[in-house]
């Protein structure tokens, strides 16, 4: 198959006439694929050839029907929390699109739909060519279309008319984006605008990232409620009667803590290292869902590991009421499996102090970074509060964590809280908790706060600069007595924590300009650990791509992988704004994305070419709370969300969007955007 001069990606899908596109499909199927000049979209035209060597039949009429009755009821309960959070969206939408000849409808993470709502007249011509719940859209089973595309692609996706590869299917365009899960951006389901060709409208681009953006804000609230409901029932079992017990522990022991779902919410310093000593190659470090459905666990419908590694009595599941919420997991280093009755061991779901030294598990050869490491080690064993000073991205919480695994208060919990992400309000109750009946909307039985939750451990407070002035002098005071009270109650409750802060921000210049108490900050910063970022210890680069390379390879069984000179050279002439977590995004895309068992500077990320001035690569917008009412409100939102969340760069925001930088600039203007540069 000859190889086609490569076309920008996110061309308009106007850009040609549909008869030439026509013209283009009868001429790239006569010539066996030949794709030279072809007066076609590159992403389509990539699509087209993926089809062909698939076997894809371009005649075809109609989308298999995958799952039908009892296999579609199937299907939508193991999908039934995608399906909870994107039930907002598909109220509204049934109602948005009603009048618009427009439906909507969400798939799986392999292309089946799900469910479909909108335009009665259109759901009804939709029948036609198998738009239908339990319809197959995959690639490899209906050819080029938005949602297989996007799939493919892992990118919005719009494809209008004649650039669908199958017949049936060119009367019609469509709109695709990828609905992925915030724990591991595992794709896990595709949203889709569709209607017939009439109806094409460019900007469903932005819409439908705005849409799949609030599903996944759903699910990333979700998790966090799951999580936290977790770990206050771990900490009330184990700490909340008697919370300066010391229990019995084996620390050689590798520990794991997982929802239901099989997602990693904690794990001990030396987990990797005790699962290494058996030969298991499940990595706590690479976010990978772990099958617990033997233990009551939930079905896993994505990819992940099956679990077939765990023994029986290394499994303590966590209930609350008569269902399982969680797992602790306990793996006994150098021992052999058995399938022993459960026995419950004397041990709690918190980051546990291995024998090891924990620092020795973060990467860094720099002057600075040791200087750092070893005033982090000092501090470690003192009673001291620590205040860590850095960008984002440089490894606040992974030195936070080591800390607590080398104090004395290691053998309590490890409870993280980001000062950043709440309202006043809402931090308030995520700080103190509250009782039942506190407040319209207060959980029956009250709720447990960080504070108290991390009672006997460490509580790491992310973002502290953010936290309001109102709740400052709230706080100095818990650090002063010892005690709290629960929002809407009366009765002190007594805590023992060791306190970890962290920010980007300058809090000397914020207690100047009165953002920032004085007093609170003198007690925050008793010891005072400063991190560089990675373009001030360029040296520190290259292993931590290794360290990140092997890790990714080793969890999601990837070939062996190397990287050439020039790409390390590459690597380490980057400034890496984002810092350790932009390095990690690279190294691991990089892993998948490439077929070559040495990896060179062309599998670089779009963006990250030497020279290329885009730094940033994951430009998803982060769609608000609420469903809009119309497009224009949709697209300024969308383009809102966009421009920063790409950091005001108008190249990776349209690109973002798939339009033109011309067509971004008049929608700005538009919106009076202009000042969001």
């Amino acid at each position: 198959m000859k190889t086609h001069r490569p076309r920008p990606s996110n061309q308009d899908p106007t850009f040609y006439k549909q008869k030439d596109i026509d013209h283009a499909w009868d001429k790239f199927l006569c010539s066996g694929g030949d794709a030279h000049d072809l007066p076609v979209r590159d992403l389509i035209v990539n699509s087209w050839e993926r089809c062909l060597t698939q076997g894809v039949n371009p005649e075809q009429k109609s989308a298999p029907l995958l799952a039908a009755e009892g296999a579609l009821y199937t299907l939508r309960q193991r999908n039934n929390v995608l399906m909870e959070c994107a039930r907002p969206v598909l109220q509204q939408a049934k109602m948005f699109l009603r009048d618009l000849e427009t439906i909507l409808f969400v798939t799986d993470y392999q292309g089946v739909n799900l469910e479909v709502v909108g335009d009665p007249r259109t759901i009804e011509d939709a029948r036609g060519i198998g738009l239908v719940p339990g319809g197959g859209w995959k690639e490899t089973v209906s050819g080029s279309n938005a949602v297989g595309t996007a799939m493919a692609t892992r990118r919005p996706t719009q494809v209008h008319g004649e650039e669908h590869y199958c017949q049936g299917f060119k009367p019609w365009t469509c709109t695709a984006g990828i609905i992925s899960d915030p724990y591991d951006h595992q794709m896990i389901g595709v949203i889709d605008v569709s209607g017939l060709s009439n109806i094409f409208d460019k900007f469903h681009v932005p819409l439908i990232v705005a849409w799949a953006s609030e599903i996944q804000a759903g699910l990333a609230q979700k998790t966090s409620e799951e999580w936290h409901l977790v770990q206050q029932h771990i900490v009330q079992q184990h700490w909340g009667a008697l919370p300066n017990r010391q229990p019995n522990r084996k620390r050689s022991s590798g520990n794991l803590l997982l929802d239901r779902h099989g997602r990693l919410i904690d794990c001990s310093q030396n987990a990797s290292s005790v699962l290494n000593t058996l030969d298991i190659e499940y990595d706590p470090m690479v976010r990978s869902r772990l099958s617990l459905e033997r233990f009551g666990g939930a079905q896993i419908p994505y990819p992940h590991d099956d679990g077939l590694w765990i023994s029986d009595d290394w499994v303590e599941p966590i209930h609350y009421g008569d269902q399982i919420i969680g797992f602790q997991i306990h793996v006994p280093p150098q021992q052999r499996r058995t399938r022993q009755a459960p026995v419950k061991p004397e041990v709690t779901p918190s980051t546990l102090r291995p024998n090891a030294d924990p620092f020795r598990e973060i990467c860094g050869t720099s002057a600075s970074f040791k200087a750092s490491t070893d005033k982090a080690r000092k501090a470690a064993v003192t009673p001291l509060p620590v205040l860590i000073l850095g960008e984002t991205g440089v490894g606040k919480e992974v030195f936070a964590r080591a800390i607590h695994e080398t104090s004395h208060y290691a053998d309590g919990p490890f409870i993280d809280l980001n000062c950043g992400a709440f309202t006043k309000d809402l931090l308030n109750g995520e700080l103190f908790g509250h009782v039942e009946g506190a407040f319209t909307g207060a959980k029956k039985g009250g709720m447990m706060g960080k504070i108290e939750a991390a009672n006997g451990g460490t509580l790491f407070l992310d973002e502290i600069g953010e936290m309001p002035l109102e709740l400052q002098p709230i706080f100095l005071r818990v650090l002063q007595e010892r005690k709290i009270y629960r929002v809407g109650d009366v009765k002190p409750i007594p805590v023992q924590f060791r306190l970890i802060s962290a920010t980007n921000s300058d809090l000397r210049k914020d207690v100047a300009e009165g953002r920032f108490r004085k007093d609170l900050f003198f007690r925050l910063s008793t010891v005072s650990i400063g991190l560089d970022p990675l373009s001030s210890r360029k040296e520190d680069i290259e292993s931590i791509a290794r360290l990140v390379l092997e890790r990714t390879q080793a969890s999601n069984s990837i070939a062996p992988r190397t990287f050439s000179p020039a790409l390390l050279a590459a690597l380490k002439n980057r400034e890496w704004p984002g810092n350790i977590r932009e390095l990690v995004n690279v190294v691991e895309c990089m892993c998948f994305m490439s077929q070559n068992e040495t990896l060179s500077v062309d599998d670089l990320p779009d963006g990250y070419q030497p020279g290329e001035d885009i730094l940033t690569t994951d430009c998803q917008p982060n769609h608000t709370a609420h469903m809009p009412y119309s497009l224009d409100t949709a697209e300024q939102q969308a383009i809102e969300a966009a421009i920063q969340q790409c950091g005001g760069n108008m190249t990776q925001t349209a690109k973002t969007l798939g339009i033109a930088k011309s067509t971004l600039y008049q929608k700005m203007k538009k919106y009076g955007l202009e000042n969001h540069r």
